[in-house]
């Protein structure tokens, strides 16, 4: 008399049944792994998260598109030492290339670069103010911009360097203004910290902002 068969155990008739039945339960296992455990979960995320590493790290390592705030952290610690000869706790110090926020008008300046040297070696950097404030905001390319150079002297602006030097005016609310500054570079081109100086003229307030430049 013959003995049933298990149900569990399945019987084959041939090697190729078989390999049939493993290749299913084979595809089975595969189906029921958690989500996150399958390649294209686990591919799609590996990318994004190392997209979001690389992001964060160029962030971190780059000084660009900074935006110094007057008035804030960025202004000069009394305590520490003085960022350039002369300067004081109250001017705002930003490297060259950092947009300062000064109550909303937002001025940037660009790295010095020589200018034109048709009368003699020029340095210029571009200003650009954008007005973020409710009211018009004054500018003047000739007066409120000096230079002070590795020696500690302050240089005025000379008309010389640029055919876009920056005019005098005001800028409407939302609008801006854009031009070169550029200054009579001192005798000799002597290397070290160079230190462009906003300084209105026609200020109630003695808070300077300072853009340092290495050259």
């Amino acid at each position: 008399m013959s003995q049933p068969q298990n149900p569990q155990q399945p019987s084959f008739n041939s090697p190729r049944e078989a390999r049939a039945q493993a290749s299913a339960e084979k595809a089975y296992r595969k189906a029921q792994r958690p989500w996150y455990k399958k390649k294209r979960f686990i591919v799609p995320l590996a990318v994004i998260l190392l997209a979001v590493i690389i992001s964060v790290s160029t962030s971190a390592g780059s000084g660009g598109g900074t935006t110094v705030v007057a008035g804030g952290s960025a202004a000069q610690d009394p305590n520490a030492p003085p960022a350039f000869p002369g300067a004081t706790s109250k001017d705002v110090v930003a490297q060259a290339g950092e947009a300062v926020d000064a109550e909303g008008l937002v001025v940037t300046t660009t790295a010095l670069v020589p200018g034109d040297s048709t009368l003699g070696d020029t340095l210029c950097t571009t200003a650009t103010y954008n007005n973020g404030t409710a009211g018009p905001a004054s500018f003047n390319g000739g007066f409120d911009w000096k230079l002070q150079d590795p020696n500690g002297t302050i240089l005025m602006t000379g008309f010389a360097g640029s055919d876009n030097t920056l005019s005098a005016g005001e800028i409407a609310p939302g609008g801006n203004a854009s031009g070169d500054v550029c200054f009579s570079a001192p005798q000799g081109n002597p290397s070290g910290q160079y230190v462009v100086l906003l300084d209105p003229t026609f200020s109630f307030s003695s808070e300077r902002i300072a853009w340092l430049n290495t050259l």
